[in-house]
């Protein structure tokens, strides 16, 4: 007898929406680097042209991407707004 599938994901999910974290690899994009609060590493995608410094705190707006691209270390995630934290 075999199990029915499960309801709800089992492979961790990475977070969406906003997190706090510091630039690891900066510059004018689409490619950022990113390590949150959390620890957790991303490899950020935005076409928005703006420009961090390795080093700035910020707050950024993340979603999941169907891009297959590779932006660096961590899990690809879309930055669709960023702000700066003072």
């Amino acid at each position: 007898m075999t199990k029915k599938p499960p309801k709800e994901p089992t492979d961790p999910q990475p977070s969406t929406g906003w997190l706090a974290g510091m630039v690891t690899r900066g510059g004018k994009g689409p490619c950022y680097g990113m390590i949150a609060d959390d620890g957790q590493r991303y490899a950020l995608y935005s076409t928005a042209g703006v420009e961090l410094a390795k080093g700035d705190r910020i707050n950024a707006r993340l979603e999941t991407t169907m891009l297959r691209i590779y932006c660096g270390p961590g899990t690809l995630m879309a930055m669709t707004e960023v702000e700066r934290i003072k």
